[in-house]
């Protein structure tokens, strides 16, 4: 009975002096920085007992963590120091220690061991290498696919002219006094005129719009002879139309303008801004300017919208003088009418087709340099 309990003593003696002897797998001594985090990544062998020793040299708590990849927290604690704590390692598995700080730098040491299950682990290769997995999914989609034309028949709704039709209308027709500065009693030399044209229209089958306007200005003081010839058409539709009117539609070129020393400035402006800084003697901007008797100006390609102002000094000290203004504006008229024709058209042919797309994307993982069978 003593030789049997002898042997078998020999016989589990070096089973215990195996299992009892951790293997260093880390010694470390390092300085870690505020706000900062220091990562040591190692592997173990299924049945390992980790063994973490850790301490702060310098400095207050930090947080330590270890973690078995990908995702398994084995210990988290705000500590400045471990002893002997152990971790027990079910399957082969690269595991992170990973020490965070917060304010203030810090000195650190960490040990790691590991206690082998058996001799078959005691060499046991603790790196760990990058390893590229790939993952595939598949999406369900729809897709129009073409099987084929067909021909649709429809009718269009086509709006053609009926007539065009072309009218003058008076904007303007004043006869307006502008007072002189005076030399002993002082008033405003300044007047003005305001023109507000016809809005362009739209309704049904009928369309009006004002294709231009034009304006005549003239000192009247000394001339009205002159000013009876320019007016003496008056306004009407064509073909009697005014004089004013034949030079916007461009059928005269040129207009009377008074003769004499009876000038007088103007100014032709779009902006109500511009009319009170007139008026009250400050700076301005216009559109048209001139200096004279009188003047005569037109627009047909711009400016045919909207409300103008014409703007009269009188630069005589002495006397007012007296200024007609003329204005009138060419308004085209167009009739409409709709009708209906019978159209063809191609159009193509669709069916929804249900597809499926593999979608293959790739991740590295750290894994152990080791598997054990």
């Amino acid at each position: 009975m003593k030789r049997f309990s002898f042997c078998f003593f020999f016989l589990i003696c070096p089973f215990l002096i195996f299992s009892q002897t951790p293997i260093h797998v880390a010694d470390l001594s390092f300085k870690i920085n505020s706000n900062s985090t220091e990562e040591f990544y190692y592997s173990f062998a299924e049945g390992d007992i980790i063994v973490v020793d850790f301490e702060l040299q310098k400095g207050k708590n930090v947080d330590f963590e270890v973690v078995e990849l990908p995702n398994q927290t084995k210990a988290k604690q705000i500590t400045a120091k471990i002893s002997n704590y152990r971790i027990n390692v079910t399957s082969t598995k690269v595991y992170l220690f990973k020490i965070t700080n917060g304010w203030g730098n810090k000195v650190c040491s960490l040990n790691i061991k590991r206690i082998p299950k058996s001799q078959k682990t005691e060499y046991f290769n603790t790196s760990w290498k990058w390893e590229t997995l790939y993952d595939t999914t598949y999406t369900t989609y729809q897709e129009d696919s073409l099987v084929g034309h067909d021909t649709v028949y429809y009718t269009e709704t086509v709006k053609e002219v009926v007539s065009r039709d072309l009218s003058d209308v008076v904007l303007v027709n004043n006869t307006v006094q502008v007072h002189s500065v005076g030399y002993i009693q002082h008033d405003n030399p300044r007047e003005y005129v305001k023109i507000d044209l016809p809005k362009n229209q739209k309704y049904g089958n009928v369309e009006k719009r004002v294709c231009g306007w034009a304006y005549w200005i003239g000192v009247t003081s000394k001339n009205s002879h002159v000013l009876g010839k320019l007016l003496g058409g008056g306004s009407s539709v064509i073909p009697g139309i005014s004089n004013l009117t034949k030079y916007l539609l461009g059928k005269d070129s040129d207009l009377a303008i008074p003769e004499g020393t009876d000038n007088i400035q103007w100014y032709l402006v779009n902006k109500g801004s511009d009319v009170n800084n007139f008026m009250n003697g400050g700076a301005f901007s216009s559109i048209n300017k001139n200096y004279g008797a009188g003047a005569y100006a037109k627009f047909t390609d711009r400016y045919t919208q909207g409300t103008f102002y014409i703007l009269l000094y009188n630069t005589y000290p002495h006397s007012q003088v007296t200024v007609v203004v003329q204005a009138v504006a060419a308004i085209e008229t167009t009739t409409y009418t709709d009708v209906d024709y019978q159209r063809t058209k191609i159009v193509p042919k669709y069916v929804k087709l249900t597809k499926t797309r593999r979608n293959v994307s790739s991740r590295q993982v750290r894994v152990p340099v080791e598997e054990i069978e």
